[in-house]
């Protein structure tokens, strides 16, 4: 079987399933600190604070515990949490190197930070990520579980290559 024209794709999604069960597991103890309130569940002095801590822990959980990493001709793009947003792309012309890195726990950040010795980190925890040296000299760090098979996907789409890689999914292109 001969594919003439197939691109070499990666998808990843990281979680950060401790966090989001740390996140869930505090809503009860301040949902009990709330019920101090006079005995009444239908008090405002209840109602918002509960309606606070629901609505944070809510959009931590849907925007901040995962992000999903695609690299490939497009570029990478990176969307956090179930809703794809934040979301960043990194158009294939600005990216000038690609790496696969192991994030130490002493630099490993949840979220997106800038540090001017890392540059922008999207990651959730320790452990292995994709690292992009922009054109301009900016570094970004993203988590994703095969940072390898992302870094694979986008130097083939570079190369204009038309084989798969090993670790990537394959689409016909358009």
């Amino acid at each position: 079987m001969t594919h003439t024209n197939v691109r070499s794709v990666y998808s990843g999604r990281a979680t950060n399933w401790p966090m989001l069960c740390v996140l869930t597991a505090l809503v009860i103890p301040f949902i009990a600190l709330a019920a101090g309130s006079n005995g009444s569940w239908r008090s405002a002095s209840f109602l918002l604070p509960l309606a606070l801590i629901v609505a944070a822990t809510g959009l931590t959980i849907l925007a901040g515990t995962s992000v999903r990493t695609t690299a490939g001709p497009a570029g990478v793009r990176v969307h956090f949490g179930a809703l794809g947003w934040p979301r960043f792309r990194y158009p294939l012309e600005r990216i000038r190197v690609t790496e696969a890195v192991d994030v130490p726990f002493s630099h490993a950040v949840w979220g997106m930070h800038w540090w001017p010795q890392r540059g922008v980190m999207l990651t959730l925890c320790a452990g292995p990520a994709l690292r992009l040296t922009l054109a301009n000299g900016r570094r970004i760090t993203i988590s994703t579980p095969n940072p390898a098979a992302a870094a694979e996907a986008i130097e083939t789409a570079r190369s204009g290559s038309p084989t798969a890689s090993v670790g990537s999914a394959l689409f016909p292109a358009p």
